[in-house]
């Protein structure tokens, strides 16, 4: 495959606002709004949210920015800059005229930030622990931690009728206190 027709990524500055809607989960949607794509569309937000405890926990990789796959025209991501989420889209001005044209960044450096963030999230769930599972075919179950790789967790889960090894992606569990 050419590296041209690879996916690059636009990084986006949050403000304090857009800060304050990842924490609430809800920057995706609006961007995909604003932006009027649907969700095929890649969209990074370099932070995980999970609920411990109660409490919404969330672990970031990188605060402060999003990263927004390109394809669309440039003046789609710099309309952004008017909403109140975003402090700028990341650019260079060039040319003779001046006009801002899109800083990009590589799909491997996207990929890169990706793992990342999959072993700190997974980093998480120590080996031997009770959980609960919030989403998926198995949620609202109960299990214990039988071993773990980058993205999910094995899950054994016993039922009267059933026991299963469940693979279950780690961003879908909760530890419980029986651990």
């Amino acid at each position: 495959m050419d590296q041209r027709d690879e996916t690059t990524w636009v990084a986006i500055e949050l403000s304090s606002a857009g800060e304050a809607r990842v924490g609430e989960g809800s920057l995706e949607r609006v961007i995909r709004r604003d932006l009027g794509v649907d969700k095929d569309h890649p969209v990074f937000i370099p932070c995980a949210l999970y609920r411990k405890d109660g409490h919404t926990v969330t672990i970031h990789l990188l605060e402060g920015y999003v990263f927004v796959a390109s394809g669309l025209p440039e003046t789609a991501y710099f309309g952004l800059e008017r909403q109140a989420y975003v402090n700028q889209v990341i650019s260079t001005s060039g040319g003779s005229h001046g006009l801002r044209v899109l800083s990009v960044i590589t799909n491997d450096h996207i990929r890169e930030m990706q793992a990342k963030l999959r072993k700190m999230v997974s980093s998480e769930i120590p080996l031997g622990s009770e959980v609960l599972v919030l989403e998926g075919t198995y949620r609202h179950l109960t299990g214990k931690v039988t071993g773990v790789d980058e993205e999910n967790a094995f899950i054994y889960i016993k039922l009267r009728s059933l026991e299963v090894v469940a693979t279950v992606p780690r961003i879908f569990l909760q530890e419980t206190q029986g651990a």
